[in-house]
Parts: C-alpha cells; structure tokens; sequence
C-alpha cells in the first residue's frame, strides 16, 4: 500500500464520520495510484462510498456526508475546505504551505505526510 495502513485508515474513518478528507499526490498519476491502492486495499468502498471520477480528480462521498478525494499538486484546484489534507513525504514547503487555507475552517485542520 502507499500509503501506511494507519493512515489510510485513519483517513478513511474522518471520511465515514462526515469528515472531508484530501489525499495529495504530486502528480495526476501518482494520485490515480494511491486511489487505485484504496480501491484494491479495501474492495468494500465500492459498496459503501458513492465513487466518482470528476474535476481533474477522483473522489468517495459518504452515506455521513464526509468525502475522501484524491487530488494533484500539478492540477489546478479551486479552493476546498478539508479537515484532513495528506501529502507526500518530502514534498515542497511552497506547495503544502498552499494548502493551509484549506484547513482554516475546520476544527480538526491535520496535515500529514503519508
């Protein structure tokens, strides 16, 4: 898995608890593969998650209206609140530091390496 288990788990559960979650990768492909690592890690989200592939990126809505959405740094993003946003390990300063204002609003406001 790309991710640890810990954390994919841990963003899962903020997700299925209404929380809204966003999982960062470099570029369009490697966030298509830690998508496609959720998929196959825990096969019963196409079950349980709405799964949509929209808006430059992929994204699971949630019965408890939390969303878990996989999306790029080279991409461009329109602004978003999260409460959790994960990032690759050893990614640019500049970059995460863009993510900060994702995180204002939420009462949680985690950023995590993965």
């Amino acid at each position: 898995m790309i991710m640890s288990k810990s954390l994919a788990a841990d963003a899962l559960l903020t997700a299925v608890d209404g929380g809204h979650v966003g999982i960062f990768g470099h570029t369009k492909s490697d966030t298509n593969a830690v998508f496609q690592d959720f998929l196959t890690e825990y096969p019963e989200l196409k079950i349980v998650a709405e799964v949509i592939h929209a808006l430059g990126g992929e994204y699971m809505t949630f019965p408890g209206g939390g969303t878990l959405r996989f999306l790029s740094f080279a991409g461009s993003q329109r602004a978003q609140n999260l409460d959790r946003c994960y990032v690759p390990i050893g990614s640019n300063r500049d970059v995460v530091d863009e993510l900060l204002p994702y995180l204002a609003a939420s009462k949680d406001g985690t950023l995590a390496g993965y």
